[in-house]
């Protein structure tokens, strides 16, 4: 009877191990993740999300359908800016039945742009927008994927429904600014970079450029001059800004400011050689012709393969009387760029001149006389493609009218002139020698009117040109 007890009793304990045994192994499986979790969110709230991500991982080798889980990892990878494993684990939370679905698109998207997956990201805000109609990221977004699209009217309306849900967003208008930009809308363009700086954009630089553009496109110099200093003191390192500014410097006869401009350039963009092809240019036509040398040998030296450099390189030559490097220089533009009407100019005036010099024979004058009248013919048509594919150049048009001029075509230089003035108003050497043809042409009234307009741009050309009309 004992052993009969005792069995009965090893037995019901063993049943009772057993039954008692499987809630145990449950509960400690919960308590185990339930410890992971607090440990993810200890990191989360650290901000280290690599720890995070770790904890969720394990969370998930234990319960692999915890949709939470793969929400708070996914999370924990695009803060990491891991976006291949951030995309997997928000779409696995999804398909666990993740709870709220927006949440996940929120972010999602923003994973699938910076992986520039545009079509994927629209989806996700499509979905979003569905929930939340009137949500400013998601408008936004749309807005930022079509202008990097190049979609312009189609970025034009996501922005401005954006701008109904957020008036007071700088940035919105910054992107504003920049669609009307790239649309070509100088006027709204100028309109969306007042209202970005208004409401404090985080942009400043970028936008003070748009509204100098917009302004130089305008034609409203002054604005244009103030808006692109403040560019440069906003945001130094945009070289354009340089350069545009010291061109419109220019085109209002402003050549010191123009140098000092493109020095300031250099000061930051040491190696630049546009700039110093720019530098060149403007010493030229401040008549500091050694100083234009300079500039032009800098800039050949930096761009050994772009024939601007030598262009204007070919041209201060001129302009210092040593025309066999003239012709060297401008002959190196043409191999690299065949055809150009502004070097076609210089080379056929190199030879003009070559024909001028004391030691010159009558054989060589006739010579030189001939190459000049061919170079100068090719001129015209290289700069008429010029003024066609950039109607708006003062300075290509005052070239033209130059060719024009020494081609003997009278009639088509006046009209060249008329336009570069039309463009720049205060552009003394196109001003001076359209008051010189008008003498050439004997129409006197026409020519003083020009010496009168002179006289506050460049009273030395103005003096130049009565002495010419006096001579009448």
């Amino acid at each position: 009877m004992k052993r009969n007890r005792f069995t009965i009793t090893f037995i019901c304990c063993f049943v009772g191990i057993l039954l008692f045994s499987l809630p145990l192994a449950a509960q400690s499986k919960s308590d185990q993740v339930k410890k992971l979790k607090d440990q993810a969110a200890a990191a989360e709230r650290a901000k280290d999300h690599r720890a995070a991500a770790d904890a969720y991982a394990q969370v998930l080798a234990i319960t692999p359908n915890d949709a939470e889980a793969y929400y708070r990892k996914g999370f924990a990878h695009y803060s990491l800016k891991e976006n291949d494993q951030a995309a997997i684990d928000l779409s696995q939370a999804l398909t666990k039945g993740y709870k709220p679905q927006l949440n996940i698109y929120k972010v999602r998207y923003y994973v699938y742009l910076e992986q520039k997956n545009y079509d994927a990201a629209l989806a996700d805000i499509q979905k979003g927008l569905e929930i939340t109609p009137n949500d400013f990221d998601f408008l936004n977004s749309i807005g930022e994927i079509s202008l990097e699209r190049k979609q312009y009217p189609e970025a034009l309306t996501a922005f401005q429904k954006a701008s109904v849900v957020s008036p007071n967003n700088g940035d919105l208008y910054y992107n504003i600014a920049r669609v009307n930009f790239a649309m070509g809308d100088a006027k709204a363009q100028a309109a969306a970079a007042e209202s970005a700086l208004a409401k404090g954009t985080r942009f400043p630089g970028e936008t003070y450029h748009l509204l100098a553009d917009a302004h130089q496109r305008l034609r409203d110099f002054p604005a244009a001059i103030d808006a692109y200093k403040r560019a440069i003191n906003a945001k130094p390192d945009v070289l354009q800004a340089y350069r545009n500014l010291s061109e419109i410097y220019r085109s209002e006869n402003r050549f010191d400011d123009a140098i000092n401009v493109s020095r300031q350039g250099l000061g930051r963009f040491v190696n630049d050689g546009n700039l110093y092809t720019d530098l060149s240019l403007y010493y030229q036509l401040a008549d500091r012709p050694e100083d234009a040398v300079k500039a032009g040998l800098s800039a050949v030296q930096l761009l050994p393969d772009k024939p601007a450099g030598y262009t204007i390189l070919c041209r201060a030559y001129n302009d210092t009387k040593n025309y066999p490097s003239a012709v060297e220089a401008c002959n190196k533009a043409l191999k690299l760029k065949p055809g150009d009407g502004e070097t076609l100019f210089y080379l056929g005036r190199a030879f003009d001149l070559l024909g001028d010099t004391p030691r010159a024979t009558a054989e060589a004058k006739k010579n030189y006389e001939a190459e000049a009248t061919k170079y100068y013919a090719q001129a015209v048509a290289g700069l008429m493609d010029n003024v066609q594919k950039d109607a708006s150049s003062s300075e290509s048009w005052y070239l033209l009218g130059n060719a024009y001029f020494t081609d003997n075509q009278r009639e088509k230089a006046l009209e060249a002139y008329r336009k570069t003035i039309d463009l720049s108003p205060k552009f003394a050497k196109a001003r001076y020698n359209l008051g010189i043809l008008y003498t050439l042409l004997k129409q006197k009234t026409a020519a003083v009117e020009q010496y009168d307009r002179l006289k506050d741009v460049d009273a030395r050309l103005a003096d130049r040109l009565r002495a010419e009309i006096d001579r009448m």
